[in-house]
């Protein structure tokens, strides 16, 4: 039996043959839909992580031959197969080598500090995203629950990976993925904490404005979009900050790392102008995230029924008026404006006491999942219409609710409870 290691490198090695034929055959969609730069730097980093640095000359040289484009990732990956080809000319000159080490030491040593790995991250990224639509990444992400026809896109940023996965609805009004898009994230790594740590933050958001013309500076590219960072979450964990957009670059810059920015998440401009189509402010949601699970149909639909369920019972507890119970659903955590959970249960006991009958309707559910682990544990945004009748009272409104739980055994409490604009 092999040793875990040798198992990952034996995967690593079918990954890349993988890639490689599909690269030289040219028929999957997942080549197809590249450019011809992409095909060589792909082409060029399976041969660099194959230790074959000569190899990779061979293909930037045939590319760089027949395109006079000047490409930053290209040359740097050029560079560094230079760099790795001649330290393997030192390897091979053995014994000799090893006679003149005292007059090339110095040399030596700088070839071996050169390393450029950390300036190519962003061939690493590509790479990873071309063996996922291989057919690595496929089905739902776990964390689209359900949604309602209010929803008009959903854009789950990928800060592990890079990658920005686009889902808007087709001419039958069904969600399905559109864009699977090369993001640069936040410098620093982990959620965002305050202002100036140059973090992406963690969350569920929506876009909620859009920059452009004299209200936005150039290096942020043509146009950009602020989401609602800090939201009623954010605050509660005493995170704080500003000004996280979806934007892109400055002009004439065509490649960034894939970790670059103060905290925003940013695209190449045509990308950006691209997936523009898709945002309607305070109708496309924003998930923010690492790692994201995608295909698990069993486990999602197990967890959007434990939600309802609980959104079910809570609402028959309140149209019961039985206080008691309903205010069980809560968290100890709970916030609702001003009011800590306290204060939230001496104004609902002091309102339901001039009852006679409440009814409580729920209709145009839409439920995210959070796929950031909270202190409280997992979290679930529902956004819903809410339509409240008494013998003295009635009120139609749009109600968010984050539902926390510490595990699967244990029930869903309401941490936050806010209106919001319809």
């Amino acid at each position: 039996m092999l040793t875990p290691v040798l198992q990952a490198a034996e995967l690593d090695a079918i990954s890349r043959e993988r890639a490689l034929q599909a690269l030289q055959a040219g028929t999957d969609p997942a080549v197809t839909s590249l450019a011809h730069a992409d095909i060589s730097l792909l082409k060029a980093t399976l041969a660099l992580q194959a230790g074959e640095p000569e190899q990779a000359l061979d293909v930037l040289h045939s590319y760089t031959n027949k395109s006079k484009s000047n490409d930053p990732l290209i040359d740097m990956l050029e560079a560094e197969a230079y760099r790795r080809s001649a330290l393997l000319a030192v390897v091979d000159a053995g014994e000799y080598a090893k006679q003149i080490q005292g007059k090339t030491q110095g040399k030596m040593q700088y070839l071996k500090d050169a390393n450029l790995s950390q300036g190519l991250r962003e061939a690493d990224v590509r790479l990873n995203a071309f063996l996922d639509r291989l057919g690595a990444i496929s089905g739902m992400p776990l964390d689209i629950l359900q949604v309602d026809k209010g929803v008009y896109s959903i854009f789950l940023v990928d800060k592990a990976r890079s990658r920005m996965f686009v889902y808007a609805r087709n001419a039958n009004g069904v969600l399905v993925r559109v864009a699977d898009e090369y993001i640069v994230t936040g410098a620093q790594l982990g959620d965002k904490q305050a202002s100036g740590d140059a973090r992406t933050p963690n969350g569920v958001y929506r876009f909620v404005k859009r920059l452009q013309g004299k209200s936005l500076e150039s290096r942020y590219g043509p146009v950009a979009f602020p989401i609602d960072y800090p939201n009623e979450l954010d605050v509660l964990h005493h995170k704080n900050g500003y000004g996280i957009w979806m934007h892109g670059y400055a002009e004439g810059v065509g490649r960034r790392p894939p970790r670059d920015t103060k905290g925003c998440f940013a695209l190449p401009n045509p990308r950006l102008l691209a997936m523009s189509k898709y945002v309607e402010l305070g109708k496309s949601w924003v998930i923010v995230g690492e790692n994201f699970e995608f295909g698990d149909d069993e486990k999602r639909q197990a967890l959007q029924a434990s939600v309802e369920q609980t959104l079910e019972a809570w609402r028959k507890d309140w149209s019961a008026l039985d206080t008691s119970s309903y205010l069980k659903f809560y968290d100890e955590k709970f916030r609702s404006g001003k009011r800590d959970l306290a204060a939230w249960k001496r104004y609902k006991q002091r309102v339901n006491a001039n009852k006679s009958f409440v009814h409580v309707g729920i209709s145009n559910l839409t439920l995210i999942r959070d796929s950031n682990r909270w202190a409280e544990g997992e979290v679930v945004v529902a956004e819903f219409n809410q339509d409240y009748r008494s013998n003295n009272y009635q009120d139609s409104s749009r109600k968010r609710l984050y539902l926390a739980r510490l595990d699967a055994q244990s029930p869903w409490r309401i941490l936050i409870e806010e209106s919001v604009k319809p």
